[in-house]
């Protein structure tokens, strides 16, 4: 969807979608954008209308910070409105920097993931999981919001995990994400067939408790 996220936006997007797709109805529609200047009341409703017509079944919010969420299931539990299932934002192993600045996209902090640990009926998705390749490819250096001690320290432990279990970075970054809490769905993506049979082999790799935690826990 554009950035707009008014209702008469929202109306004109789907039927777009529907069209170009040729097909009767979407399974996940996403907000990829808060956009605060169109009242969430607006958007939600909006996106309730769709679901109630079986345009789509359920919808997930994107880029959007913890109190924003809390605010739009409760617009959506008092009016009996469809609430957001999912948030997918940018996450991955190594953390950013303090006030790193991504533009329009929004960082999973520590606030949205204790949210999604405390609510059972809303999933984290994780965009950029592998950061563009920079774990494993010595072109692709470290992007600079994610520069830090704390990334050397993080890197480390990683490599020392996965030559541990005789897996890839990839695969135990992705493993991980889902044996971790709150549960993560990394969002993959793979230009060859040999990364995307690497990618469904992290669902082999199971990460010890101690592994689990050092991972979590390891600062620099």
């Amino acid at each position: 969807m554009g950035p707009s996220l008014s209702a008469q936006t929202i109306a004109q997007e789907i039927e777009g979608s529907l069209k170009r797709l040729g097909i009767d109805y979407i399974d996940l529609y996403y907000a990829h954008k808060d956009h605060r200047p169109d009242p969430l009341e607006e958007t939600l409703e909006a996106f309730d209308r769709l679901v109630k017509a079986g345009k789509v079944r359920y919808i997930g919010a994107s880029n959007m910070l913890a109190w924003r969420l809390e605010r739009a299931k409760h617009l959506s539990r008092a009016r009996g409105w469809a609430e957001y299932c999912c948030v997918q934002q940018r996450f991955s192993y190594l953390r950013p920097k303090p006030g790193a600045d991504f533009g329009a996209q929004v960082s999973a902090n520590d606030d949205l993931l204790d949210y999604c640990t405390q609510n059972n009926d809303i999933t984290m998705l994780a965009y950029s999981p592998l950061l563009g390749g920079c774990y494993t490819r010595p072109d692709r250096p470290i992007p600079e919001q994610y520069q830090s001690p704390d990334a050397d320290a993080r890197l480390a432990v990683l490599k020392m995990v996965a030559e541990d279990l005789g897996a890839t970075l990839s695969q135990v970054i992705f493993a991980w994400m889902r044996q971790g809490t709150p549960t993560i769905i990394p969002l993959i993506a793979a230009s060859t067939p040999k990364q995307m049979a690497e990618n469904i082999g992290s669902l082999e790799v199971e990460l010890g408790q101690e592994q689990l935690e050092v991972l979590t826990s390891t600062t620099g």
